[in-house]
């Protein structure tokens, strides 16, 4: 192996709020039209809110990456008013990534993970169209130990979809059996799979989990350790 993958949320990073953003639309619409001095009223947050869900990825599955800018002209033309879209969108998403941070693990093993040799590679699917300058802003402290963060925007398409994973394959000049791929969700396994990669899911519950992974993690830093005893044909790390 000469590549390491790995989705961002629930995997490198953790995040305070639920998978399915649905139950905190009211909230993150507020907050984004303060920033924006946009005053709502019951009837903007419902037409949002419509828009909104028609875009969720937990509710409406879709392979193929929408855009922000979409969304929000969208949204902004269901009020029937105008505004600076990053600014609304600004607010918005500073929402939902408020309190995001690494897991106690993610630097020390990823620091490690560099000093062995190991090139490291993002593909991450993104809610709502986010902007990488948004969605890449919470792994900003990993920057000087990541050789290059795609997101489903970069490419058009979101996971199991291979288009991401070809994408960082020839990114970094690699072969599918010379890169291990880690995320938290079935999708990310499932990918990986379509191409041949090497498949690890980092489980840190309790819940039995069978997507068809080839290894089952239950930190990233157990990842190093069985990487770095190379205990090839134990499933269960």
């Amino acid at each position: 192996m000469k590549v390491i993958g790995f989705d961002v949320g629930h995997t490198l990073i953790q995040y305070k709020n639920p998978l399915n953003w649905q139950k905190l639309y009211r909230p993150g619409l507020e907050h984004a039209a303060a920033a924006a001095g946009i005053a709502l009223s019951e009837d903007m947050i419902f037409a949002a809110s419509d828009v909104l869900l028609k875009y969720n990825t937990r509710v409406n599955y879709r392979e193929w990456e929408t855009t922000s800018d979409r969304i929000f002209n969208e949204i902004l033309g269901s009020w029937g008013l105008q505004a600076d879209l990053h600014t609304i969108k600004s607010g918005f998403y500073s929402f939902f990534k408020a309190g995001a941070e690494p897991y106690p693990e993610t630097v020390d093993t990823m620091k490690k993970l560099k000093r062995s040799g190991m090139k490291i590679g993002i593909l991450t699917d993104v809610a709502y169209g986010m902007d990488p300058e948004f969605s890449l802003e919470d792994i900003s402290v990993l920057s000087d130990l990541i050789d290059i963060a795609i997101t489903s925007v970069d490419v058009g398409y979101r996971k199991p979809n291979a288009a991401g994973y070809l994408k960082l394959l020839d990114s970094l000049e690699v072969c599918p059996d010379e890169m291990i791929f880690i995320g938290d969700e079935e999708k990310d396994i499932v990918g990986a799979k379509k191409l041949g990669i090497v498949s690890a899911l980092i489980n840190r519950s309790q819940e039995m989990k069978d997507f068809g992974q080839d290894y089952t993690l239950k930190s990233l830093m157990t990842f190093f350790l069985f990487w770095a005893d190379k205990q090839i044909g134990n499933t269960e790390a």
